[in-house]
């Protein structure tokens, strides 16, 4: 069964309760993005995660902060982070594969803390890897692939339809959550369009199981409910 959902996030303590208390549609929770950011967050996350649950809010993912998964620190926040998600009753972490001079050592380190992390939560929490196509990133997709790690699928950050559509119906077991919004040549996250559709169509004939996450431009937040009902009639 697919579950839909909205992406909200917080920068900091204070508007946890603006952004979430009212909300009655599901969502991926995305942490503050930046580490200086998240740094002031990181010790009220049992706070945070209080309030959520007061709220009722139905959770679905969680989106990391964007910090190096090749960093050793990454086991001490990583775990963190897990160990918020499992107050909150949540499976999947969303990371960002960060930019690295690349060579198999680098790779390797990104692995060796993943494995960490996965041991310890025995799949009861899953570390996902955004798609990016970047070559700078630690694992473009089809490095996921090759490494046969979890994926968060994000279909506007890869430009080639095709590629998409390859991932879909060859590594879809192996994709967690969908990160759905259409994209032009020049900008991305936009309202879903014909293509997004197809997406969750496929989705659905192939009694896929995980989580698709409408996520757009702020100046089309206005959008996302209509968008997400749309999707949830389909």
């Amino acid at each position: 069964m697919i579950k839909f959902g909205i992406r909200q996030s917080f920068d900091n303590i204070e508007q946890v309760e603006e952004r979430y208390s009212k909300l009655d549609v599901p969502v991926e929770l995305a942490l503050p993005y930046y580490w200086d950011i998240y740094e002031p967050v990181r010790g009220h996350l049992r706070g945070v995660a209080d309030k959520i649950l007061a709220f009722h809010v139905e959770v679905l993912s969680i989106h990391a902060v964007q910090v190096p998964i090749t960093d050793e620190k990454f086991k001490i926040w990583g775990k963190e982070i897990a160990d918020f998600a499992s107050m909150i009753n949540v499976k999947t972490i969303t990371l960002h594969p960060n930019n690295v001079n690349k060579d198999k050592v680098v790779q390797e380190k990104a692995l060796k803390n993943l494995e960490y992390l996965a041991n310890l939560y025995k799949n009861e929490i899953i570390f996902c890897i955004e798609t990016f196509t970047g070559k700078r990133r630690v694992f473009t997709p089809d490095e996921i692939v090759e490494f046969n790690l979890p994926m968060t699928l994000d279909i506007t950050h890869i430009k080639d339809d095709k590629k998409i559509w390859n991932l879909f119906r060859n590594y879809r077991n192996n994709i967690m959550n969908v990160h759905l919004s259409a994209k032009e040549e020049d900008k991305q996250h936009l309202p879903i369009d014909s293509f997004c559709k197809e997406v969750v169509s496929f989705l659905i004939q192939n009694k896929w199981t995980g989580n698709v996450i409408l996520e757009y431009l702020p100046e089309f937040h206005g959008h996302l409910i209509n968008d997400l009902e749309l999707l949830k009639a389909m």
